[in-house]
């Protein structure tokens, strides 16, 4: 199947254009620039399959489909984060929001067979249970989401794609990710400089965090469950159409911390055990996802630890440093 992955120079657009073409799909990526040399090292057939264009381009998108037959979009193209998105909160709803409307008429206007939006726990605002479950409240009449403007755009794109799979017939997938940790990844969310400055032989201190808590989530794993997506039949009206994928478990920082150290011998790290009240107020929102539903709907299970995805980060990231090519 001819695939286009938008975003797919990022960290985990890299790793799903990788795990595609490991399933014998032929994947294209459309994002402003390359891939950098870190993230190309998965994949270098990156460097022949990319095709340069903004999300916010409806004709260059539709010109790209309709020459290169696409039969599916995976989309990962978007602006991230909690904290930006208070200061650049037009762009996140351009690029969020209008963006994906450009991308479910492409799917609409060509009747693709699949359209799979890469999305985030950053749509809910609080769990009901011990587990994140995809029916948990998206939207609360007194509060805006605890994510800010990220989250908000999230939200607001399933909800685009819910009403594209409805009233147009678009078989529409959200795979709900987060904290996702791995080789090549941007956001630091605590375990990036662990790792590599650990392995590099600098020290790591934060001044707070111990008790932060995240579903941390390797990124092969978000990879394959993005893939497997990508492969599950054609959903028939009236069926689920939000996933959760994670790991299903959540760690502290300071746990985190520990982790690494076991993994990488010498690894200095010194995490303070306060919270600031931005940290407070996230970790409001931080509960483990529950992943049954990608489990029975999708056959698609979480097959890393964090004691593993930290190992194979820490190989991957070595024979970089060392080799500079593919890992």
């Amino acid at each position: 199947m001819n695939i286009l992955v938008t975003g797919g120079s990022g960290f985990l657009g890299s790793y799903v254009m990788a795990a595609l073409e490991s399933r014998g799909h032929k994947a294209l990526n459309f994002d402003l620039a390359p891939p950098q040399p870190d993230l190309l090292s998965l994949s270098r057939t990156e460097s022949e399959t990319f095709r340069s264009g903004q999300i916010g381009d409806y004709d260059r998108l539709l010109e790209i489909c309709r020459n290169e037959g696409i039969e599916s979009i995976v989309h990962g193209a978007a602006l991230l984060g909690l904290e930006p998105s208070l200061h650049r909160q037009k762009e996140f709803y351009a690029t969020n929001v209008m963006g994906f409307v450009n991308v479910c008429e492409i799917a609409r206007a060509l009747g693709l067979r699949k359209l799979i939006l890469v999305s985030s726990n950053a749509v809910y605002h609080a769990s009901s249970n011990a587990k994140l479950l995809e029916t948990d409240e998206p939207f609360s009449i007194v509060r805006g989401n605890p994510a800010a403007h990220y989250g908000t755009s999230k939200m607001a794109a399933e909800a685009i794609g819910m009403a594209y799979a409805q009233f147009h017939n678009v078989d529409f997938l959200a795979i709900r990710v987060t904290a996702v940790y791995g080789f090549g990844m941007r956001s630091p969310i605590h375990i990036k400089p662990m790792v590599e400055n650990s392995l590099l032989g600098k020290p790591t201190r934060f001044e707070t965090g111990g008790k932060m808590k995240r579903d941390y989530t390797y990124v092969l794993d978000c990879a394959d469950a993005i893939a497997t997506a990508v492969d599950a039949p054609a959903l028939p009206f009236g069926s689920q159409r939000v996933f959760n994928v994670s790991a299903g478990k959540v760690c502290t920082v300071s746990q985190v911390a520990q982790i690494v150290r076991s993994v990488i011998p010498g690894a200095q790290i010194e995490v303070g055990s306060e919270l600031t009240a931005l940290e407070e107020a996230n970790l409001k929102m931080r509960a483990p996802l529950y992943n049954g539903c990608a489990e029975r709907h999708l056959n698609w299970s979480s097959k890393w630890t964090i004691e593993e995805g930290v190992r194979d980060y820490a190989s991957r990231f070595s024979h970089f440093a060392q080799h500079g090519h593919s890992v």
